[in-house]
């Protein structure tokens, strides 16, 4: 294993490791450590596919599924930032953080809302039928407050008749 793919596996698992624990020991710092971490886990992993593939080609092995699986790796690391830009820019994720910012539970919770974690996860359906939007979508958010922060699940919908509405929030 090369030293890049150590490196990135012990910072991935360190950080993934202290994002649970924060929220266990409600320690109230960098609690976008956990999806940092998965990412560098990810990157340790496709160390470790090339890794193995410069192996298999110099014992002169077939390299096919070690190459379909880099793809897949890349192709997942490329694409997630991609993702990561959308979610946040859509109307769906801005209509959650509106609803966030003003839910009186949330504040009496969290006290004042000083931000949103930077990654938020998720996903999002939408249709268009005869020019009529409509479509369904969740979100992991974490919400940072001045007394404590907390992860929250926002489900929301869209009809043609109306706009993103908070379905339910977990």
């Amino acid at each position: 294993m090369k030293r890049f793919t150590k490196i990135s596996f012990i910072t991935g698992s360190v950080l993934v490791a202290y994002g649970y624990l924060c929220r266990i020991l409600n320690i109230y710092f960098f609690w976008d450590s956990k999806i940092i971490g998965w990412f560098f886990l990810f990157l340790a992993l496709a160390g470790l596919f090339f890794s193995l593939y410069k192996s298999q080609k110099s014992q002169g092995k077939k390299t096919a599924w070690v190459k379909i699986g880099i793809g897949f790796l890349l192709f997942g690391l490329i694409i997630s930032p991609i993702v990561i830009f959308i979610l946040k820019r859509s109307d769906a994720y801005q209509a959650a953080i509106e609803y966030l910012k003003i839910d009186t539970e949330i504040k009496n919770t969290v006290g004042n809302i000083r931000g949103f974690g930077l990654i938020p996860t998720g996903q999002i359906e939408s249709s268009t039928n005869y020019g009529e939007n409509s479509g369904d979508a969740v979100f992991n958010i974490t919400i940072r407050g001045d007394k404590k922060y907390k992860d929250v699940i926002v489900s929301l919908k869209k009809t043609p008749e109306t706009m993103w509405t908070i379905v339910s929030l977990e």
